[in-house]
C-alpha cells in the first residue's frame, strides 16, 4: 500500500505554511552538538525547511530515538538565533512534546532506538510554563558534574516549537538525579529542565508549583540566562538575605529596591570565573554563611550563596569570586548573623533532622525538579538525601550546607 499523505512545515516567503507530500519516512536526526562551547549569541541563521507535522497543525514526533543522552534534536533551529537561548523569548504558533523512555530500572528491557510512549499538544494557555522553562535556561554544559547515583527510569523529552518565521526543536532528558542538561543542537543548557517536563508530561503529570507560591528561601533554582557570564544576569532584581536559624528555620530579609540595588550594585563588581561549585576550608562555627536570593519580574531567580571563611567565598550559578569585597558588611547592616544549625546533629531514620539538624525539606523553584536538600551541597538529590559533592551548577556555600572541604 502506498504510504499516507505526510504533511510538512516549510518555508515560502519567509512564513511558515503547511504543504501535504508523499512521504515514506519520517525526519531524520540531525548530528548533536559538536561539544563547543561558543559564548557567542550570534549562531547560524538557517532557513527554514520541510518538517513533518501532524493533522493538529503541531510538529509530528520522530518514531524512534537513537540517543538515550537527550542530546540529539531532529532538526537544529531554524529561521532564528539558537546560539541565543533554547527557545526564543517569544509565544510559539504550536507546541509539541514528544516523550521517549530511555531506561527501565526495574525491567532493563528498553534497547536503542527508543519508541515514541507519548505525544502531547501544549494548549494555548499552558504553553507559557514550558517556553520560561526553556527560554530563560541558563548555558552551560553538565560534562564534569557530581552527581548523586540514585537509580531510577529515564526518559528524553523533544520539545518541537513553531513560530511565524522559525522552528525550534530542544531536546532535554530526565534523570533520577537531575544530572542531564538540555539543547537545540546551538545552545546548550546545564539546567536539569527535563525534571519539569517529566512531572508535566511523565507518566504520573502533576502540576509544578508556582515560585510565587513558595517561601522564598525555600526554593531553590536551577539558574538562569546569562549566569555563566556574571553574578547577576542582566536586570534590577530584588534580593532576599536568607540565614538557616539554630532551630532549622529559615530567616528572610527581604530588601527593599534601594537596598537590593546596593547589593546588586557589590556583586557586579566582583571579580569572577568559572566556577567548579565547590568552596574548602569553612568554618562550621562561624555562622557567617548565608544565600542571596534575586528575584526578577521574569523568569527564574538567582541564588548566589556566601561563606566568608570559605574559598572561594562567593558562589553563583555559573561563576565564583575569590574576594567579598563589602558584600557581607553591606548585608549585615540588615542581617547580621545568627546561630546555625549544628552540622554535628542526628538525624532521624526518615531524613529529617531533631532541632538544629542541617537536613530538611527544601522546595523547587517552580522548576519542577527535585527539591535541594539541605545537607550537603545544594544538589539536586530527593528530599531527605544528601549529595556527596553539589553540582557545580549550584553554590555550594549556602546557609543549609555542611561545605564540602576539598583536601
Amino acid at each position: 500500500m502506498p504510504s499516507p499523505p505526510r504533511r510538512l512545515v516549510t518555508a515560502v516567503g519567509g512564513a511558515v505554511v503547511v504543504a501535504t507530500m508523499l512521504a515514506a519516512c519520517g525526519s531524520t536526526p540531525a548530528p548533536g552538538t559538536d561539544g563547543a562551547r561558543s559564548q557567542s549569541t550570534v549562531g547560524p541563521m538557517r532557513s527554514v525547511t520541510s518538517q513533518p507535522v501532524a493533522e493538529d497543525g503541531a510538529l509530528e514526533c520522530p518514531a524512534t530515538l537513537a540517543d538515550e543522552r537527550g542530546t540529539t534534536v531532529p532538526e537544529k533551529p531554524q529561521g532564528v538565533d539558537g546560539n541565543a537561548r533554547l527557545l526564543p523569548d517569544r509565544e510559539p504558533e504550536t507546541l509539541v512534546v514528544c516523550r521517549y523512555p530511555v531506561l527501565d530500572v526495574m525491567t532493563g528491557s528498553l534497547k536503542a532506538p527508543f519508541a515514541l510512549e507519548s505525544r502531547n499538544v501544549v494548549a494555548a494557555n499552558q504553553r507559557q510554563t514550558v517556553v520560561d522553562l526553556l527560554t530563560w535556561a541558563p548555558r552551560g554544559t553538565t560534562e564534569g558534574r557530581a552527581c548523586t547515583a540514585m537509580a531510577g527510569n529515564e526518559s528524553v523529552h523533544l520539545v518541537g516549537a513553531t513560530y511565524g518565521d522559525a522552528i525550534v526543536w530542544v531536546a532535554a532528558k530526565a534523570d533520577a538525579n537531575s544530572c542531564s542538561g538540555a539543547t537545540n543542537g546551538d545552545f546548550e543548557s546545564r539546567a536539569p529542565v527535563g525534571g519539569t517536563l517529566e512531572r508535566l508530561y511523565g507518566d504520573d503529570p502533576g502540576p509544578v508549583t508556582p515560585p510565587a507560591e513558595q517561601p522564598t528561601c525555600v526554593g531553590w533554582s536551577t539558574g538562569r540566562l546569562g549566569d555563566d557570564q556574571t553574578l547577576v544576569p542582566e536586570g534590577s532584581p530584588t534580593v532576599t538575605v536568607c540565614r538557616l536559624a539554630a532551630s532549622g528555620s529559615w530567616q528572610e530579609t527581604p530588601l527593599d529596591e534601594d537596598r537590593s540595588a546596593q547589593v546588586v550594585t557589590e556583586l557586579r563588581q566582583l571579580p569572577i570565573r568559572p566556577t567548579l561549585g565547590m568552596c574548602e576550608g569553612a568554618d562550621p562555627g562561624a555562622d557567617d554563611a548565608f544565600r542571596l536570593v534575586l528575584s526578577y519580574p521574569r523568569g527564574p531567580s538567582v541564588h548566589v550563596g556566601v561563606t566568608p571563611s570559605c574559598r572561594p567565598p562567593v558562589l553563583g550559578g555559573g561563576v565564583e569570586s575569590a574576594e567579598v569585597g563589602e558584600l557581607v558588611e553591606l548585608v549585615e547592616q540588615w542581617s547580621p548573623p545568627i546561630p546555625a544549625p549544628d552540622p554535628d546533629a542526628p538525624v532521624s531514620s526518615d531524613g529529617s533532622g531533631s532541632p538544629g539538624s542541617t537536613v530538611g525539606s527544601a522546595g523547587s523553584d517552580g522548576s519542577g525538579v527535585p527539591a535541594a536538600p539541605t545537607g550537603t551541597g545544594t544538589g539536586t538529590g530527593t528530599e531527605g538525601s544528601v549529595d556527596p559533592v553539589a553540582p557545580r551548577s549550584q553554590p555550594q556555600s549556602e546557609p543549609d550546607a555542611r561545605v564540602t572541604t576539598v583536601p
